[in-house]
């Protein structure tokens, strides 16, 4: 049999503990004084209760008093507990099924076993989770005026560290060249998986975790705060301090990640074609991967209705390179790139997506609509609103890609020239050998139809 200390506190900036630290020392003074010596201790550093995160030392231990292994809990105040009536609930009726004690050490001991007792746990219950949620509704209102005046609020990414001045993180110069080569990748095509293994390679350590990974490596990017921008009530405005790279590279960066295709962002660029899952079948529309054939690399549409077309991949990639490049040649070719990039349709959709989040704001804000039910709502319209921001966004190339589009060409990675080809492309459809047969690399079998305004 064993006495529990729970010990939890919701934020350790720090990540020193000192605040657990403080709890366990009061609560083992408590044990001390009634002659507990066979503790055990229970420790949910840095996560809040309010939340509904999942506290594992809490769950563990809960099994430890269904078990019978655990005949009394300490904890230094109520609140430590709990701060959800529901979560109090279940604990109320272990307790008084088990027959575990539970003291504190600021409210003393919960005596469950009487209705009285029942209903002074629950008011202190209520008390807490009333505090808490007007806790949340001062520090939501001081973080949305201190966003508003370009000041940063919350975690600090990768290439800035705190400043003298609260909210004005400034730039850490041996992090913010790091920074600056991840977004340079990220233009340039580079998988944030190949990304996140060579920072690990380097022996680099982001801030929270122990590695990089594909999605720590997006949210690095995604932080405005590395752009100098702070976001307010779902627009990114210009922050009070600098970034580590410009707003305009950051936006590019954003628009890049959101434009490739899901398949394509993990895969390492040595592996990408040019045409794979671009070109088509042309009678019946299933997309050509890449595939093998006498020794040959070839593109291989393989599917239902008896479609089992290919072609030799270097004919076709140096078909549609050709025409490509002696289109960006031509003397208008600059206009027909900014003429492809128009984003009327998306620019449409986002106006009307912009009013319908003021207008939900408005009625929350009236106390017409709930915050539960506004949530969602907002969540998926700024989801898409971000989606729509990379669709208008217009598509920057390097002024070589017109002045001198060969050598820009060969220069460029493989997911930038296959952005240039879905850009400036309508489709690319191969067509069937036929009945009598034919070269299989027989490069006029690809149809090109260029995109028009």
């Amino acid at each position: 049999m064993a006495t529990a200390l729970y010990c939890r506190i919701s934020r350790d900036d720090l990540g020193d503990g000192l605040g657990v630290n403080r709890q366990e020392q009061d609560c083992r003074a408590l044990a001390a004084r009634r002659g507990w010596s066979h503790l055990e201790i229970y420790v949910d550093n840095d996560i809040s209760a309010f939340t509904g995160r999942t506290r594992p030392e809490y769950q563990r231990l809960l099994s430890a008093i269904e078990s019978g292994h655990v005949t009394s809990v300490l904890a230094w105040a109520p609140e430590r507990l709990h701060r959800s009536p529901r979560e109090l609930e279940d604990f109320l009726e272990l307790i008084e099924r088990s027959g575990t004690t539970v003291e504190t050490v600021k409210a003393g001991a919960w005596d469950v076993s009487t209705s009285h007792g029942r209903l002074v746990a629950r008011m202190l219950g209520a008390v807490s989770r009333a505090e808490s949620e007007r806790t949340g509704e001062r520090v939501s209102r001081a973080h949305q005026q201190a966003k508003t005046r370009g000041l940063w609020r919350g975690p600090i990414p990768f290439g800035l560290r705190v400043g003298e001045t609260p909210g004005m993180p400034v730039i850490d110069k041996r992090e913010a060249a790091v920074v600056r080569d991840v977004f340079a990748r990220v233009l340039r095509g580079d998988a944030l998986t190949r990304i996140a293994a060579d920072l690990n390679a380097a022996g680099l350590k982001p801030r929270r975790g122990e590695g990089w990974t594909h999605t720590g490596t997006l949210r690095l990017i995604s932080s405005p705060a590395l752009g100098g921008l702070v976001e307010v009530d779902g627009e990114l405005h210009e922050a009070a301090f600098d970034g580590v790279v410009t707003a305009e590279t950051w936006h590019d960066a954003r628009a890049t990640l959101r434009r490739r295709p899901r398949g394509e962002a993990r895969r390492p660029r040595e592996k990408l074609t040019l045409l794979g899952g671009i070109m088509r079948c042309d009678e019946h529309g299933h997309p050509c991967f890449g595939g093998s054939a006498a020794h040959a690399a070839t593109y291989v549409a393989a599917g239902p209705g008896r479609c089992n077309v290919s072609i030799t991949r270097a004919a076709a990639d140096a078909l549609v390179t050709e025409v490509l490049l002696r289109r960006l040649e031509q003397p208008d070719a600059r206009e027909l790139f900014c003429a492809v990039t128009e984003p009327s349709q998306a620019a449409a959709e986002a106006v009307e997506l912009r009013r319908r989040r003021d207008e939900i704001a408005g009625l929350l804000a009236d106390g017409l609509l709930s915050g539960t039910t506004a949530r969602p709502r907002l969540e998926a319209i700024a989801e898409r609103l971000a989606v729509l921001d990379a669709e208008v966004r217009p598509r920057r190339m390097n002024d070589s890609l017109f002045t001198s589009p060969r050598s820009t060409w060969a220069r460029w990675m493989p997911p930038q020239r296959r952005e240039v080809v879905r850009l400036l492309l309508a489709s690319v459809s191969l067509r069937h050998v036929g009945p009598g047969g034919g070269p299989r690399a027989d490069p006029t079998r690809i149809r090109i139809a260029w995109v028009t305004r």
